[in-house]
């Protein structure tokens, strides 16, 4: 009889422990899935940051592109504001003398 009780508490000792492989296997199954799926979402995650390195870059160029443009354009604006500055002062000299008393 003690051989009988012996087998039923190893049997059932044998039954929590495939109960608790049977935990870990289907556990460790879940973590594999979920690695795949973080896998493929750091796939896409890398995928729109390079997308957006190159909107950066696209876009950096385009500024610089503005730039060298606006910068043209003052340099054109800085001789026509000359011009109107001489015109400017030869108008005002002609509003003085007419306006001064010493005609």
């Amino acid at each position: 009889m003690v051989d009988l009780a012996k087998y039923e508490t190893l049997i059932t000792e044998l039954s929590a422990l495939e109960s608790e492989i049977e935990i870990l296997n289907d556990k460790y199954s879940d973590t594999l899935e979920r690695n795949k799926e973080l896998e493929v979402s750091l796939d896409s995650a890398q995928e729109d940051k390079n997308l957006l390195h190159q909107e950066v870059s696209r876009l950096e160029e385009d500024l610089q592109s503005i730039k060298q443009k606006a910068e043209e354009k003052i340099n054109l604006n800085s001789e026509e504001r000359e011009n109107f500055k001489i015109k400017i002062n030869d108008l005002i000299s002609r509003i003085n003398y007419h306006l001064s008393s010493d005609r």
